[in-house]
């Protein structure tokens, strides 16, 4: 069988679906919507005889400005039109126009004589003349109306009063004499602006002589005639400069890395080690040549002589070989002198070349500052005679262009349009009224009384907190719903006793239910290891009776061995269920000893047409005593129960009405709670859950019984869908 669509849930937060609330109050709805639409029609009959209202309109053009003032100061031209259109409403609507209006009263009496009645005296505060003008001038403020037409230039001013001749008259009356205000302050305007201008013109031909004037001045003062030229010579002479500045830094740092050098040889412990030119040069000195020549001499005499065969013993060749040797002595003395005499001299020289050079790049550097600092101050007046040239320009172009705005407004002075205000509809006797209109009565009726209808319903929705639907119950804080079963009245599959409901009428949608709530509850039961279930309801005619049946039938066409025990001792019922024998049953088995209750229980248990599900009945009627039930003996009766069958379903009291379902909820292994649609209050069940939960059995949840198509849109499609799924 196809499962049964799931009642919706309703949204977290709110007990309200709206969808509901329409479908179950759609015909209520329907006639408030019906019934203001005709209260609104009869308002508007009644209402057009009694209190009519007429308008009657004038349309003005506001035309933008051209070449204005407020272009030259950088203002929009869309933001400029927005604000005189505002203010010619402003003008209107306020005593600038309407006091002249009342002021009139001889015309306005005469054009609007029903109005202007309600304003005749003979005296008093306020009045002129035998008209109160006070008075006139109030309700006229409160009957003109002004406002730009969306999405254009235009301004429509209305008039509206019972009259329709008179509200025509009245925004005639409106009209002239905004129209001739406008007038008188068009020439007006126009002085003033051309006066403003010339002013405006006088203050930059001013401006301009000033900046004339310093900057002839500087010119005076720095000689700039040709400042292009000067600033071209002393950038080439800089150059030139520069170029020079940057040879001598070069050859400065060549001088001081050589006497650098020279200065290290000289003091360098090993010695000087002089170079091959320096060495040349000491070669030529006269003396180191003479010294040269004389050991050379000698050199060759003692050649000479052994040549011819003296030997080298000789007396004389000793004495040779010995002046020779002085003389050698003499020459190596006399050119290291030399050779340090001329490395001194070329040290000497070397720091006066880097005097000379230092010298050299000193004043080379002092006139690159002083042409770097001679470039800086043109540059600078060059900057500024730019600066007087611009300011002069843009003052001779505001000049230039004020002018040309006065020479426009005087042309304009004398044309027929003076004014940006144009009228271009005149005001003429209204053919529908303003007020009341069939076309806004009606539906503001219609949307009045349905507004008023649907905020009772909602009222009357949030005052009842009785479980209307299994919505009610899923958005209660920490509860679970196990699942909810229809009226059995509502069953397509037909009526009939409901407390055998799955048995009888098995393709039924209250037995697909239990079916939906088997499977949950076997989830639970599993995922525990628990085997014994209490039902329990609130309050008396909730159902746990039929509850509990049904789930019996339901688990036994499962395959499983199922024991339902009634242990309602108050009102039993389930003996009746399946036309068995009241008595003996569970009250006979707690009153007998402990050895014998295993074998009492065997006699008491009775076994249904139903195969695999036995029934444990209330028992005698004098052995009922209520307080068994919270015994040890129970507690050895379900552990006894338990190891026989595969699930023990428990029926007891409600709640409210005793506590013998708290005393059982402490000795089942788990429990449910069976609340009745339409009955049980929300308050109630979320106390009754409190304490189920605080028991020693694990609290499953809550199981809604008796939901009626009628208590929300859902419901009635839901049980429709399922009957029909599973009779194809």
């Amino acid at each position: 069988m196809a499962p049964m669509p799931p009642a919706p849930a309703a949204a977290a937060g709110s007990t309200i679906d709206p969808v509901k609330l329409l479908l179950r109050y759609k015909w209520i709805l329907a006639a408030a919507l019906i019934v203001g639409a005709v209260v609104g029609t009869v308002a508007n009959y009644v209402l057009a005889s009694v209190a009519p209202r007429w308008s009657s309109t004038v349309i003005f053009e506001c035309k933008p400005q051209t070449q204005s003032i407020t272009e030259i100061a950088g203002t929009g031209q869309a933001e400029e039109m927005q604000r005189f259109m505002l203010t010619q409403i402003s003008i209107i609507r306020q005593d600038r126009v309407l006091q002249r209006v009342v002021e009139d009263s001889g015309v306005l009496t005469k054009r609007a004589p029903k109005w202007s009645s309600q304003f005749s005296t003979s005296g008093g505060v306020g009045a002129e003349g035998g008209f109160d003008t006070v008075g006139a001038l109030k309700d006229l403020r409160r009957i003109v109306g002004a406002g730009i037409v969306s999405g254009t230039n235009l301004v429509q001013v209305s008039v509206s009063n019972r009259d329709k001749d008179e509200a025509t008259e009245l925004v005639g009356m409106v009209k002239e004499k905004y129209v001739a205000f406008l007038n008188e302050r068009g020439q007006a305007g126009f002085d003033d602006k051309i006066a403003g201008l010339k002013s405006q013109i006088d203050r930059f031909e001013s401006d301009m002589k000033i900046e004339v004037g310093k900057r002839q001045a500087l010119i005076q003062s720095k000689g700039l005639d040709s400042v292009d030229d000067r600033q071209s010579t002393t950038k080439f002479e800089l150059t030139q400069v520069t170029d020079k500045l940057l040879n001598a830094a070069q050859t400065l740092e060549a001088q001081r890395t050589t006497l650098k050098q020279l200065e290290a040889e000289f003091m360098s412990p090993g010695g000087i080690v002089y170079g091959a030119e320096l060495r040349a040069e000491a070669e030529r000195d006269p003396q180191v040549l003479d010294l040269r020549g004389q050991s050379q001499r000698v050199q060759s005499q003692i050649e000479a002589m052994l040549v011819s065969g003296v030997k080298r013993d000789h007396r004389q060749v000793v004495q040779l070989q010995s002046q020779l040797e002085g003389l050698e002595s003499t020459l190596t003395q006399k050119l290291s002198e030399v050779l340090k005499k001329s490395f001194e001299a070329q040290l000497d020289s070397t720091r006066k070349s880097i005097a000379q050079y230092e010298a050299v790049e000193q004043s080379w550097q002092i006139k690159s500052k002083e042409l770097s600092d001679r470039l800086v101050d043109l540059s600078k007046a060059q900057q500024d005679l730019n600066d007087f040239a611009t300011k002069i320009s843009g003052l001779s172009e505001s000049r230039a262009k004020s002018k040309q705005e006065m020479e426009n407004l005087i042309a304009q002075k004398g044309s027929a349009d003076v004014n940006r205000v144009v009228l271009v509809q005149d005001q003429r006797a209204p053919t529908d009224r303003s007020f009341p209109q069939l076309k806004i009565l009606l539906p503001a009726g219609a949307i009045l009384f349905l507004g008023i209808c649907v905020g009772v319903i909602v009222l009357v929705e949030l005052l009842d907190t009785r479980v209307k639907s299994p919505s009610d119950v899923a958005i209660m804080p920490r509860v679970r719903l196990v699942g909810w079963v229809p009226d059995g009245g509502e069953d397509p599959a037909g009526q009939g006793a409901i407390e055998t409901a799955f048995r009888e009428r098995p393709r039924g949608v209250v037995a697909e239910s239990f079916r939906q709530i088997r499977g949950s509850i076997a989830k639970r039961l599993h995922a525990g290891g628990h085997r014994s279930l209490l039902v329990v309801s609130a309050m008396p005619q909730a159902g746990a009776t039929s509850v509990a049946a049904n789930l019996a039938f339901s688990f036994a066409s499962a395959d499983k061995r199922v024991l339902l025990i009634d242990a309602n001792f108050r009102r039993p019922a389930l003996h009746r269920v399946f036309s068995l024998q009241e008595s003996p049953g569970l009250a006979d088995v707690l009153a007998s000893k402990p050895d014998e209750r295993a074998h009492r229980l065997g006699e008491v248990t009775q076994a249904t047409t139903t195969p695999s599900l036995d029934l444990l009945t209330a028992g005698t009627k004098d052995q009922r005593i209520f307080e068994r039930l919270a015994t040890d003996a129970m507690s050895e009766l379900l552990a006894l129960v338990k190891s026989m069958y595969d699930i023990v379903i428990i029926d007891a009291a409600p709640v409210v009405v005793s506590g013998d379902a708290m005393a059982l909820a402490n000795r089942c292994d788990c429990s449910v709670m069976v609340v009745r649609a339409m009955a049980d209050r929300r308050g109630m069940v979320a106390r009754i859950k409190n304490e189920l939960g605080e028991a020693r059995g694990e609290f499953l949840g809550i199981i809604v019984n008796g939901v009626k198509a009628s208590s929300g849109g859902y419901m009635k499609r839901n049980i429709q869908t399922a009957h029909e799924y599973q009779n194809p």
